[in-house]
Formats: C-alpha cells, sequence, structure tokens
C-alpha cells in the first residue's frame, strides 16, 4: 500500500494531474506525436462523439484517452507493482473521476490544442532533462507526493515530445 503522503493530495494536486494527463494524451495521439492511436482529444471528436454522450462527452474523451495512453504505458512498463500518469492508486483515480465528472471540462478549454498541451506540462516542470527514449524511473515510494513526481514526469514528457521519443516515466509502488 502506497505511502500516506500519496493518499493525502490537495484538491489542485488533483486538477494538477488530470491536466497532466490530458495534455500528455492530446500530445501523445495519432495527430500528435503519435504514441497512441486514438483521436479521442482531436477537434472533430465532439461531433461523433456528442450524438452519444451529450453532455457527457468531455468525460467521454477524457476516459477515451486515459484508456489509450494507460494500455500504451502499461505494454511499455508493465502492470503490478508500479504506477504512472495514467495508473494510480486506486484513492486517486476515484478522486480524479470525481473532479472530473463534477466540473474538469473546463480543463477541455484550456488544452485543446498541441501550443495549449506544451505549455501545461511546461508549468508543471522544475527543471529541463535530458530525453528517454522507454520505460525510465522517477521516484522512489517515499517522493511519491504529487508536486514531485509529477514534476518529474512532466519533465521527461516534455523532453521527448521535443526531441521525438516516447518515454514512459513510472513509479513503484512500496508494496
Amino acid at each position: 500500500m502506497m505511502n500516506g503522503k500519496f493518499y493525502e493530495q490537495s484538491e489542485l494536486a488533483v486538477m494538477g494531474i488530470a491536466a497532466l494527463r490530458l495534455a500528455v494524451g492530446l500530445l501523445g495521439e495519432r495527430d500528435g506525436a503519435g504514441w497512441w492511436t486514438s483521436a479521442f482529444l482531436s477537434p472533430t471528436s465532439t461531433s461523433f462523439l456528442a450524438p452519444v454522450f451529450g453532455a457527457n462527452t468531455f468525460q467521454a474523451r477524457y476516459q477515451g484517452v486515459l484508456e489509450a495512453a494507460k494500455r500504451v504505458h502499461d505494454e511499455r512498463i508493465g502492470v503490478g507493482q508500479v504506477f504512472h500518469l495514467f495508473r494510480l492508486p486506486e484513492s486517486m483515480e476515484q478522486r480524479l473521476f470525481e473532479y472530473i465528472q463534477s466540473g474538469g471540462s473546463d480543463l477541455a478549454n484550456t488544452i485543446s490544442s498541441p501550443e495549449s498541451a506544451r505549455a501545461t506540462i511546461k508549468t508543471s516542470l522544475i527543471k529541463a532533462v535530458a530525453a528517454k527514449s522507454g520505460p525510465a524511473l522517477i521516484a522512489l515510494p517515499e517522493t511519491t507526493e504529487a508536486a514531485g513526481w509529477m514534476s518529474e514526469a512532466a519533465s521527461l514528457y516534455s523532453a521527448a515530445f521535443d526531441a521525438g521519443v516516447q518515454c514512459f516515466p513510472y513509479f513503484p509502488s512500496d508494496r
């Protein structure tokens, strides 16, 4: 089980994780870097999803890109005693789900283009790092506070997108 610090995340951290997911999700899609083949965050996806999901179109787009990115990360990193941006402890996933359901759709307006996605990622990073290809260990369990691992992940994603390589930051659970 993860340490208490991870579970005691503020609402600001939940918003930051959701924003980083959307930004990386958008940049990793088919029309971006092509890390996953989905197009849930493309400008035209709303016209396809709105007739089915109506007022919940944003949630469908978010969930779609989350699942697409999670599958690719899981294939490259593995599933088990590790977490990554798109697979977090269940309590955090529940908080993220509640946030998206209760008003996270404002993020769709903020993160709607590759430029705004890159800007969102850059607001989360603290330092520039060299691009790494493949899975990249980012934190130890005792340093899994959102600000720490999010900054490291954002730095690695930013460098990878700039260099044109795929990078999959992850951190171990302490089970």
